[in-house]
Formats: structure tokens, sequence, C-alpha cells
């Protein structure tokens, strides 16, 4: 008898244990991180790569800015999120002037960024935009 009222008892103290603990968050899909918070790094513009050492960010902020570092300029916006759906409004930023390429290399990033149309995540963690000119692929460092 009393073997099986330890045993009851354990098992209950199992259960309320159980009950107390917090559930961890599914995880991302495609195992990437979260869209929102991270700052992402642009991988590829479109298909043709990004001029090397250029520093081409993107934060999602949770109240729906969006900002990041264009590879001369700084800019922001806004951004929406409906199911895999995303878009972005017009593009505001800083007014510096840089070597040409970057410059024409910045104008093609906004300008498709205003295009955006959904994104996914790639199984290795790249965030991949969908815009009108190609896909945009960021990574998290």
């Amino acid at each position: 008898m009393r073997l099986v009222s330890s045993l009851l008892g354990l098992s209950l103290a199992g259960v309320v244990m159980s009950a107390c603990a917090t559930a961890s968050p599914p995880p991302s899909p495609g195992g990437g991180g979260a869209l929102v918070g991270p700052e992402w790094r642009l991988e590829d513009l479109a298909g043709g790569g990004i001029i090397d050492r250029s520093h081409v960010t993107l934060t999602l902020a949770k109240d729906g800015s969006a900002a990041g570092a264009g590879g001369c300029n700084r800019y922001f916006g806004t951004w929406t999120r409906r199911g895999d759906g995303l878009t972005f409004g017009k593009m505001g930023s800083t007014m510096m002037a840089c070597a040409p390429s970057l410059m024409q290399q910045e104008e093609k990033y906004l300008k498709a960024l205003e295009t955006a149309s959904g994104y996914s995540f790639t199984a290795d963690g790249a965030l991949v935009i969908a815009t009108a000119a190609g896909p945009l692929k960021f990574r998290t460092d």
C-alpha cells in the first residue's frame, strides 16, 4: 500500500510540475530567425550579388517601422505583413553622396524593397523577400 501511495504522490507531483512549466515557442519557418527584430544583412540583390564590402541592412520593428543602411545612406519607412505577404511603403533616406556604383546599388535596392510582395526563409535561415526586381536575400550575423 505504501508503494502505491508513494508512486501516486510522485505521479501527482510530476503532473503539477509539468503544468507549471512554460512551453518553448515553436521554431521559425524554415529554421530562420525572427522576421522582426534582428538586423538583416543583404547578401544578394535580385540575383546579382552586391558590391564587395558594401553594408546594406534591414531591420523590421514591431510597430511597423523599417530602417537600415542602404550602402551609402540610412533609410527608413514602413512595412506590413499579412501571412506570407510582405509590403513596404515608400522609403525615405538621408542624402549623402557616395561612389556612383554604391549610389546605383542603393537606388536599385530601395526601389526593389518598395515592390516587395512576400517573404520566406531558406532551410539554412536566410530571409528571402520577393520583389518585382527579383529576390532580396538577407542573413543575420
